[in-house]
């Protein structure tokens, strides 16, 4: 993972009711490894092929339960992220279907769930830019 450092949103609080609709209109939604405490709102940047890049917000719940509008969230640094994941049939495979060979396996696992990510520079930059749109939303 790779920290986007000295962005507005580290250390803000919300409340999650009040951001839900408008973060998942902008493409932030929470992933699926979310706990009652603490979680990730994630973005998507760059997809193609097996090569995904997501911004990931942590978030914690200071009061209340995640999965309730009343939770009271407090941001930490953004940070970046890259997915591989297989692409076309994989012989070796023994859980070989149909779905997996046309790219529809939902529950694929990455090949690398954080590898490299080059051009730093650029992306952070990109990510960055993602988190700036957020801003309007907290005042």
């Amino acid at each position: 993972m790779l920290p986007i450092p000295a962005t507005f949103i580290e250390g803000k609080k919300a409340y999650y009711g009040e951001i839900r609709e408008d973060f998942e209109k902008l493409g932030f939604v929470i992933n699926g490894n979310w706990e009652y405490r603490k979680a990730f709102f994630d973005h998507i940047l760059h997809q193609h092929e097996g090569e995904t890049i997501y911004l990931r917000l942590p978030v914690y719940a200071l009061h209340g339960k995640l999965d309730r509008d009343d939770a009271f969230l407090e941001f930490g640094e953004p940070l970046l992220m890259k997915h591989l994941v297989h692409t076309g049939v994989d012989p070796e495979d023994d859980n070989f279907s149909i779905l997996n060979a046309i790219g529809l396996a939902q529950f694929q696992k990455p090949l690398d769930p954080d590898d490299k990510i080059e051009q730093e520079d650029k992306w952070r930059h990109i990510g960055a830019s993602a988190v700036d749109s957020l801003e309007p939303l907290f005042r």
